[in-house]
């Protein structure tokens, strides 16, 4: 009976210590993939997330899709016409320190 007690704890210990391996690799996975939010704009994430019939995750992935779009029109600069660079001669410069770029 004591071999079969022993069995059954070395059974138990395996089974814990797979289902402990499994746990944490998810949580490092999570962690990896998450962001922290100040609880007060969550709180008010969470209330406008709740009359939008949303979450707050899709609130804050729109938020930063719009913020991505917004950096990258600002990092796109449109071409500087002769006329505006007549106006003002700095843009000149600027041209020139973009090229650098």
């Amino acid at each position: 009976m004591n071999k079969y007690k022993r069995f059954i704890q070395n059974q138990y210990e395996k089974a814990k210590s797979t289902a402990s391996g499994f746990l944490s690799s998810k949580d490092e996975d999570e962690e990896e993939g998450s962001v922290e939010i100040n609880s007060q704009y969550y709180v008010e994430l969470k209330a406008i997330a709740d009359k939008q019939g949303t979450n707050v995750q899709a609130i804050v992935n729109e938020i930063i899709v719009q913020y991505m779009i917004s950096v990258k029109a600002q990092n796109e600069s449109s071409p500087i016409s002769v006329a505006q660079k007549e106006d003002n001669p700095l843009l000149y410069l600027d041209g020139i320190c973009k090229l650098k770029d």
